[in-house]
C-alpha cells in the first residue's frame, strides 16, 4: 500500500498538471494560487458550470473568457437588472436558490443587510487578486461599508449631457446652468429619472449639486422629454429632433458612433465634473449557491485581468484594476485623479440621501 504522503503527492502533482494544461495567458492571472487554488479548480471543474446573472451583452464574452482560462462551462443568464434581483430575492426567500453569482449595482444592499449573502472575502485566494498594488487607489472597492460582500470591479464617470455638435455650437453649453437658457426649451431628452437606473442617477447628482429647485427649472420649465430607454434620447440628439440628452449610456453613444454617427459630443461642465457609478460592476454571491467552488473561481477569475479586459471592453468603462488599459474606452468615462466626484455607490450616500433625492425628484415631475 502507498503511504499517506505518497498519496498526497500523487494528489498535488494531478492538481498542478491541471494547471499546467491551461494556455499561458490563463496560467498567468493564477499565479501564486498554489495548491489551494489548485484543489480548488479541481472540485469546481467536478461541479461542472457556474450559473451568473447579468446584463446580456456580457453573455458570449464572459462564457467564451471563462471556459478558455478554466475549462469551466459558464452559465450565463442575461436580463434586466431589476428583474433579475427580484428572481433572486424569490429564490432565497423560497429556499431554492439556482444562480451562483450576480452581476448588479448598489440594489443588493438589502440582501446584504438580511444576511443573504456570502462573505466574499475568504473567497478572494489569488495574489494577483488581493494585491492592493493592481487597484486604483491602492485597494479593492466595495459598495456595502462592511467590504465583505459587494465588489466592485468597476467605476466610471456618469451626469454629463450629451449633445449635437452640429446644432450646439462650441461655448454654448459649458455648464449646468446653460441648460437653463431659453434656447433649449423642448429641445433636451432625458432617460426618466423616476423609474430608477441611469436617468435617476443623473438627475440625483444634479439634485445633489444644485438642490431640487434646480430640477423643477431644468426637467419641468425647460419642458424635458422624458423616454424609457438610454438608446432613444441618443438616437433622438444623433437625429438632431433634440439638442441635448441627460442620463444616456455610454455603450449606446458609442455603439452610433461606431455606425458612423458624428455629431454626438459630450459636454464637459466647469460646474459639476459628474458622479462615480460601478453600473453592473458589483459582483455578489447568495447564500446557498449551487456550486460554490466554480463561484469562488469565478469570482477570483473576474477580479483578475482576463475579466476585468472583459467586462472594461463589453462596456466601454474603466476597470478599477491599473494594469488594465482598453484603447477602445472613451475618455469622458474615465475618473482624473484628484477631481472629487460624487460617489453614488457609497452605502450612505445610496441609503440614506439617494431615496430622499429620487422622491423629491419624483414629486417635482408630477408622480411616477
Amino acid at each position: 500500500m502507498r503511504s499517506a504522503a505518497s498519496e498526497m503527492r500523487c494528489v498535488l502533482l494531478a492538481l498542478l498538471l491541471i494547471v499546467a494544461s491551461l494556455p499561458a495567458s490563463a496560467a498567468d492571472w493564477q499565479d501564486g494560487g498554489g495548491a489551494k487554488w489548485a484543489a480548488l479548480l479541481a472540485a469546481a471543474r467536478q461541479e461542472g458550470r457556474v450559473v451568473v446573472m447579468g446584463r446580456p451583452d456580457l453573455a458570449k464574452p464572459f462564457a467564451d473568457g471563462f471556459q478558455r482560462d478554466t475549462g469551466i462551462t459558464l452559465e450565463f443568464l442575461g436580463g434586466e437588472g431589476r428583474e433579475q434581483v427580484s428572481r433572486l430575492a424569490r429564490e432565497l426567500r423560497a429556499g431554492a436558490v439556482t444562480i451562483d453569482l450576480l452581476f448588479g449595482g448598489a440594489t443588493t444592499l438589502a440582501m446584504a443587510h438580511q444576511g443573504e449573502l456570502v462573505d466574499l472575502q475568504p473567497q478572494l485566494l489569488l495574489p494577483g487578486v488581493t494585491d492592493g498594488g493592481n487597484w486604483t487607489d491602492g485597494h479593492l472597492k466595495w459598495v456595502d461599508s462592511t467590504q465583505r460582500y459587494m465588489v466592485l470591479g468597476s467605476e466610471y464617470i456618469h451626469g454629463w449631457p450629451v449633445f449635437d455638435g452640429d446644432l450646439v455650437k462650441p461655448g454654448m453649453i459649458t455648464s449646468w446652468q446653460d441648460l437653463l437658457k431659453p434656447e433649449f426649451k423642448g429641445k433636451i431628452a432625458a432617460f426618466d429619472p423616476r423609474s430608477g437606473g441611469p436617468g435617476q442617477a443623473a438627475a440625483s447628482y444634479l439634485a445633489d449639486r444644485f438642490g431640487i429647485d434646480y430640477i423643477k427649472r431644468l426637467y419641468i420649465g425647460q419642458e424635458v422629454t422624458l423616454a424609457a430607454h438610454s438608446r432613444q434620447i441618443v438616437e433622438w440628439v444623433a437625429r438632431g429632433t433634440h439638442l441635448v440628452a441627460l442620463g444616456a449610456l455610454p455603450t449606446d453613444i458609442e455603439q452610433f458612433r461606431r455606425n458612423g454617427v458624428s455629431n454626438l459630443v459630450i459636454g464637459q461642465m466647469s460646474d459639476g465634473p459628474g458622479a462615480l457609478l460601478g453600473g453592473s460592476a458589483v459582483l455578489c454571491e447568495p447564500k446557498g449557491a449551487p456550486h460554490p467552488a466554480a463561484a469562488t473561481v469565478f469570482l477570483d477569475w473576474y477580479l483578475s485581468k482576463p475579466g476585468q479586459q472583459i467586462f472594461a471592453h463589453v462596456w466601454q468603462v474603466p476597470s478599477r484594476r491599473t494594469d488594465v488599459q482598453d484603447p477602445s474606452i472613451p475618455p469622458y468615462v474615465i475618473p482624473k485623479p484628484g477631481v472629487a466626484y460624487l460617489d453614488e455607490y457609497e452605502e450612505n450616500w445610496y441609503e440614506n440621501v439617494r431615496p430622499k433625492v429620487a422622491e423629491a425628484i419624483t414629486e417635482a415631475l408630477g408622480g411616477h
